[in-house]
């Protein structure tokens, strides 16, 4: 049996900025991230052709826009010219970075989310209170997260109108206190109550 597994990666405000306003970069990123997930690694020519752009513009993008999020998995050379291949730096990521009044402003290609937290939300909104609930202890076993929230911790959540009863509230709040020492949060959760990841048939229960 598979897992839904995220890792909650520190993005620049730079590089948020540059994505959260820009239609086509996100198509770019949601496209790849989910054929990544599919088990699919990508040709630029081929994505530029799947999304309906030319390849100069894509190549544009991928290199000054979205340069943190793929990397080059494979190399051919077809009739003497290189072919490579690409995929997300991490399929499993979801970007956040924090702002004024500490402001969540989330990236996350798979679920399409792309803007601040209060406002997009996140891709586990959709599942039950139950199922939430089960996936938070579950993480909680796992001393992936603690038990209890402090104070200040409800009050980030409570300013980005989250109610940190969702597996990537406490997700959130334990990436934010990462960030200092450069840890990434990573939740691992048994896939067959994932939700999110179902509707969207992005895993394989055996």
């Amino acid at each position: 049996m598979g897992s839904c597994k995220m890792e909650l990666v520190y993005m620049d405000p730079v590089t948020y900025t540059a994505i959260s306003t820009h239609e086509l970069r996100q198509t770019i990123l949601t496209k790849l991230y989910k054929e990544a997930y599919n088990g699919n690694s990508l040709t630029k020519q081929e994505l530029a052709d799947s999304l309906g752009i030319k390849y100069q513009q894509l190549v544009y993008q991928l290199m000054n826009h979205v340069k943190d999020f793929w990397t080059v998995v494979k190399e051919e050379k077809v009739r003497g010219t290189r072919m490579e291949y690409i995929a997300p730096a991490n399929p499993n990521a979801i970007h956040i970075c924090i702002g004024k009044d500490r402001r969540i402003f989330i990236v996350d290609p798979i679920a399409e989310l792309y803007g601040p937290l209060d406002e997009v939300g996140a891709r586990c909104d959709m599942c039950s209170v139950d199922e939430a609930e089960y996936c938070v202890k579950s993480l909680i076993e796992k001393n992936i997260v603690p038990k209890d929230l402090t104070q200040s911790e409800r009050e980030t959540l409570s300013i980005n109108k989250r109610s940190g009863l969702r597996p990537l509230d406490r997700g959130f709040i334990e990436a934010l206190k990462g960030i200092a020492c450069g840890d990434n949060c990573i939740l691992t959760i048994p896939c067959e109550r994932c939700t999110f990841m179902q509707r969207r048939n992005l895993i394989n229960i055996e």
